[in-house]
């Protein structure tokens, strides 16, 4: 009958975070409480999406990628803020991805669609290199460091801002992976970290950080 139905979609459906925005009705993020990494708001995504809201990038009309989209938390903000938005993950987030979009649509003032991107893989549909890249929370593993590099080096252009939001982890490799990260990405790339008063004053963290990353700018022979 209806009821292990009921149950099992009710279970299906996870829980919902909402996320106020300075404007507007606050954003109503689907997570699920079974299924890896990806499927819950990381604070670092939540700092992220409200660094975003307190307008030093202007994102209107712009083009923007999500990397590690996992709810889409990050992306949809700034499709809210009149970006035009593609948010990225594995396959198996982007159910989750379409029903965050769907459910947050009215809020959309840009536009937000969701695409299979795996790092280290062809990135070719992508192009021409956005104007901004937002990751939250993407240096976990070692063996991605190297495909979400080439992923990085493959979709920047000279003028394309990365702004990688992490949570400083003290817990076993972390710190160790976090370190191999920043000394491989500096190698292509200028990082500036932005400081803490210039995060929104709600949603910050001592231990949260928001890096600006740009490509290197290859001199020539003068």
């Amino acid at each position: 009958g209806a009821g292990p139905r009921r149950l099992r979609a009710a279970a299906m459906a996870g829980f919902v975070r909402e996320l106020e925005r300075r404007a507007g009705p606050a954003l109503r993020l689907e997570q699920r409480a079974a299924g890896g990494v990806g499927c819950v708001v990381w604070d670092a995504a939540l700092v992220l999406a409200k660094f975003l809201e307190t307008g030093a990038c202007p994102l209107a009309r712009r083009h923007v990628l999500e990397l590690g989209a996992g709810t889409g938390a990050v992306g949809i903000m700034a499709a809210t803020l009149g970006a035009n938005v593609t948010v990225t993950d594995l396959e198996e987030l982007q159910e989750l991805l379409m029903v965050n979009i769907e459910n947050n649509k009215h809020l959309v003032t840009g536009s937000v669609r969701a695409k299979v991107l795996k790092w280290g893989e062809e990135v070719t549909e992508f192009l021409p290199p956005p104007d901004y890249i937002l990751m939250a929370d993407c240096i976990y593993y070692e063996e991605s460091l190297e495909p979400l590099l080439k992923t990085l080096k493959d979709l920047t252009g000279p003028d394309t801002c990365v702004l990688c939001c992490y949570e400083q982890r003290t817990m076993g490799k972390n710190p160790e992976i976090e370190r191999k990260y920043f000394e491989l990405l500096q190698r292509d790339f200028e990082l500036e970290k932005i400081p803490l008063d210039r995060h929104d004053e709600e949603y910050r963290s001592e231990d949260i950080h928001i890096v600006s990353i740009h490509r290197k700018q290859m001199v020539g022979p003068q």
